[in-house]
């Protein structure tokens, strides 16, 4: 007799109202995706959330918008890395969301504006923390309406939030435009999504966070390279240790381009 593969049945899932804005396609969406946003919702519910939207998605986990201790706040989940061991996805998990915790925290400590934690959740891999009402710096930037004073002002806020970081011990990891948000009624701009930061007074991680805003501006604003100017000259201001760290900045900025030039 032939061989006959067995057809997979596809599994059908409840899509709940807040993961339908991932399905952008319209049609069946995926398992494991499905799976991970049927349990955000169950867990938020658990936490007296009594609505939710789905803000954005990243290669960590999703952003929901919520109603958390009778304010407006945002719940971040990590997603369950399904090709690891369950028991060493569930450990690095933990330890990666409360590193995050941790690190925005000791930010907030430092003088840098960043949104308030308000609980986390290490069982479910959920953080909940200040939604920040306002746009993307990215978003601004590219509106095209945003005059040569607001540049400048945007340039010495981010120097003197990531000099405080820095001089805190902590390494932010992804300083892009996407990770400062421009707040609503004081255009203060604040420093988000803490994802990859780590503890380091290390010069050389210094000078990489900074070659990677750097790179990050010259990527997606071609017309703003002054701001990353002005960033430069606040930070050498502000900062205690700005004297090793943009030496090491320079050196990681000749590293790159050499990489760039031998292709």
């Amino acid at each position: 007799r032939p061989h006959r593969r067995r057809r997979r049945r596809r599994r059908r899932h409840h899509r709940p109202d807040d993961a339908s804005s991932s399905n952008r396609g319209g049609g069946a969406c995926d398992d494991d995706a499905c799976d991970d946003a049927c349990d955000a919702c169950d867990v938020m519910r658990r936490h007296g959330c009594a609505s939710s939207s789905m803000l954005s998605q990243g290669a960590e986990g999703r952003v929901y918008a919520v109603r958390f201790a009778n304010r407006d706040a945002v719940c971040k989940q990590r997603f369950r890395k399904r090709y690891r061991h369950p028991t060493l996805d569930e450990k690095l998990t933990k330890a990666r969301l409360n590193m995050e915790a941790r690190t925005m925290i000791k930010a907030r400590k430092c003088g840098v504006l960043t949104p308030n934690v308000l609980c986390v959740d290490a069982d479910e891999c959920c953080v909940y923390m200040e939604r920040v009402r306002g746009r993307a710096l990215k978003e601004a930037l590219r509106s095209g309406a945003t005059s040569d004073e607001a540049l400048k002002a945007f340039g010495r806020e981010i120097g003197v939030a990531v000099s405080a970081l820095h001089d805190g011990g902590i390494i932010h990891g992804d300083l892009t435009t996407s990770n400062f948000m421009v707040r609503e009624g004081d255009d203060k701009v604040v420093m988000i999504d803490f994802g990859l930061s780590y503890p380091s007074v290390v010069a050389e991680d210094k000078g990489v966070d900074l070659y990677v805003l750097e790179r990050a501006i010259t990527a997606a604003h071609p017309s703003h390279t002054a701001l990353f100017d002005e960033i430069l000259a606040t930070y050498k201001k502000h900062s205690r240790f700005w004297n090793p760290t943009l030496n090491k900045f320079a050196e990681v900025r000749a590293r790159g381009r050499k990489r760039s030039m031998v292709g």
